[in-house]
C-alpha cells in the first residue's frame, strides 16, 4: 500500500457483515494531507470487478464534491492504477461532473428539477402543492424504473440545487421508501 493510503482492517470486518453472497470487501484509509481530510474508501465486489462504494469523511462532516473528486483520484492514481496495469485489469472512472440525467430517465428529471425549482426548501414536501410535484417525481421514478440511489439523491439535492442537507436526506429517505412501497404494490397486482 502507498502512502497516504492504508488498509483498514476494523473497517473491512463491519462492513463484511452486511455483504451478501460471500462478497468481498475491501475498506482502506487514505491520511490527510494539506488540502484533503483523512477519509475512509470502501470498494465493494460486484460481478464484473470492484466499485467505490462510498468514500466518508473521518474528521469532518461532510466532503463535498471537489474533495470527494480528489480523494477518488488519488485513490486511483497511486493504488488503482498500478494494481490495473500489475493485474490486468480496467480502471473505469465516471464523469468528474455529472447531470441528474446520468442516473435518471429525462423525464424523472424534469420532474425532479420542477419540485426542487418550486417547492419550499425549509419545509421539503410539506405543502400540499409541492407534496403532489414529489409524489409525480416519486411515481415516474417508479414507473421509468429509475436507479438513482439514496445517496446520489441527497447529494444532488444538497450540493447542486442548495437544499439544507437534513431536508434532502429525508426527501431521500422518503424516496427511498416510495420506491420500495411502489415495487411491493407492484407484486402484489400480479
Amino acid at each position: 500500500m502507498q502512502a497516504p493510503w492504508r488498509h483498514d482492517a476494523q473497517q473491512e470486518q463491519n462492513v463484511k457483515a452486511y455483504a451478501v453472497d460471500n462478497e468481498d470487501v475491501i475498506a482502506l484509509i487514505r491520511a490527510a494531507t494539506d488540502d484533503i481530510d483523512e477519509a475512509g474508501l470502501v470498494l465493494w465486489q460486484e460481478e464484473s470487478g470492484y466499485k467505490v462504494a462510498n468514500i466518508v469523511p473521518h474528521n469532518v462532516g461532510e466532503l463535498g464534491i471537489a474533495k470527494y473528486n480528489a480523494i477518488l483520484r488519488d485513490f486511483v492514481e497511486r493504488i488503482a492504477s498500478p494494481a490495473a496495469i500489475a493485474g490486468g485489469f480496467e480502471v473505469q472512472l465516471s464523469a468528474p461532473q455529472q447531470s441528474i440525467e446520468d442516473w435518471v430517465d429525462p423525464e424523472a428529471a424534469t420532474l425532479l428539477r420542477r419540485f426542487s425549482s418550486l417547492a419550499n426548501m425549509s419545509t421539503g414536501a410539506a405543502h400540499p402543492r409541492d407534496k403532489q410535484r414529489w409524489f409525480e417525481f416519486l411515481i415516474a421514478a417508479h414507473r421509468l424504473s429509475v436507479g438513482l440511489d439514496t445517496d446520489r439523491l441527497a447529494r444532488w439535492l444538497a450540493e447542486v440545487e442548495g437544499w439544507p442537507v437534513e431536508t434532502a436526506r429525508e426527501l431521500a429517505i422518503e424516496y427511498e421508501f416510495a420506491q420500495s412501497l411502489l415495487a411491493q404494490y407492484d407484486q402484489t397486482r400480479t
